[in-house]
Formats: C-alpha cells, sequence, structure tokens
C-alpha cells in the first residue's frame, strides 16, 4: 500500500483553546484500515478496535490514534518542544552539524 499524501491539521483543543499544547491531526488521502491490525501486532498497540478500524499507540507520555483515515497526536507542541529542546540530534539548537 502505497500513501500518496496527506494534509496535516495543527490546532488548540476546543475544550480549552488556552492550553499551550496543540492536536495534529494527518488526513490520509488512502484508506489504511485494512493494515490496522498488522500495525496493532507488530509495533504493539495499546488498544485496537475493529469497526471503525483504530489503534492506540503509547509512546513517550503520548497517545497516538491512528484510524483508516487519520493520524492524531494529542498536545504535539509539547512532543516538539521536548524532541527540539532536550536532545541532542543534528537538529537540536544544541548541537549542529557544524559545531559537534
Amino acid at each position: 500500500m502505497l500513501l500518496t499524501g496527506y494534509i496535516k491539521e495543527i490546532f488548540r483543543p476546543e475544550c480549552n483553546p488556552s492550553f499551550e499544547s496543540v492536536h495534529c491531526i494527518a488526513r490520509l488521502n488512502e484508506n489504511i484500515g485494512a493494515v490496522l491490525p498488522y500495525l496493532n501486532a507488530v509495533l504493539g498497540g495499546t488498544q485496537y478496535f475493529a469497526d471503525p478500524p483504530e489503534v492506540m499507540f503509547h509512546h513517550h507520555g503520548k497517545i497516538i490514534k491512528v484510524g483508516s483515515r487519520e493520524i492524531a497526536e494529542a498536545q504535539f507542541l509539547d512532543s516538539f518542544r521536548r524532541i527540539w529542546f532536550n536532545t541532542t540530534s543534528i537538529f537540536s539548537p544544541q548541537r549542529t552539524l557544524f559545531n559537534g
């Protein structure tokens, strides 16, 4: 199965727009419902629902929901901040390709 594209939506929670975190949803061009049982088995999903097909993953304290037409993560901005500022990857401000 080949994914041809997606549309990314980043927005504040509707229940409380004053939260600092944001949600991120990737709306997929294709229906991936048929592969969700395999994702659940191979990647170790924490919950799987057959109808409608969805699998939930817990990763670094976040919940990621993969549905047949979308992938969603709550508190996306918090994840971005943690990855950007608390790692020593080549993409972080503390370490670049030029300063080691």
